[in-house]
């Protein structure tokens, strides 16, 4: 637990230095592009920390609450819902990159688009079939 908080506070250290790196260099000729990108890490890094060590204040300050939250963590019929979930939102994920894919040849995209569309959709479809030969065998 200890090691998820030093992570958490590392977390937010290197979301406000690259806060702090947007804006000392701002002046030096970045593009709006990379400002924009860093400050948006910037914050994603700083939120998502800050949350996740409230949680874990939460969980320190009431006991049932962590066991709770461990025992639904663990529980059977949560990690299924979760799993099934997952495999789900990668369907949902790949038809969508399919559909982005006909949609920028439509607009006439350049061809680099449409070949990494395809090159997600066979990386999905190899690491899918993959781990399907290899749950198998563990089950």
């Amino acid at each position: 637990m200890k090691w998820r908080k030093n992570l958490y506070i590392a977390l937010i250290a290197i979301g406000l230095g690259l806060a702090g790196t947007v804006y000392l260099f701002l002046d030096k000729g970045i593009s709006s592009r990379g400002t924009g990108a860093l400050i948006g890490i910037a914050s994603g890094l700083t939120g998502m920390s800050v949350s996740q060590l409230l949680t874990l204040r939460m969980e320190d300050t009431d006991p049932s609450l962590r066991k709770r939250n461990e025992i639904e963590r663990k529980d059977e019929r949560n990690l299924a819902i979760r799993r099934r979930a997952k495999a789900l939102s990668g369907d949902v994920l790949l038809w969508a990159v399919i559909g982005m894919s006909w949609l920028s040849f439509g607009l006439g995209a350049p061809s680099w688009i449409l070949l990494l569309a395809a090159a997600v959709f066979v990386v999905k479809s190899l690491l899918e079939l993959c781990l399907m030969v290899r749950y198998q065998r563990e089950m």
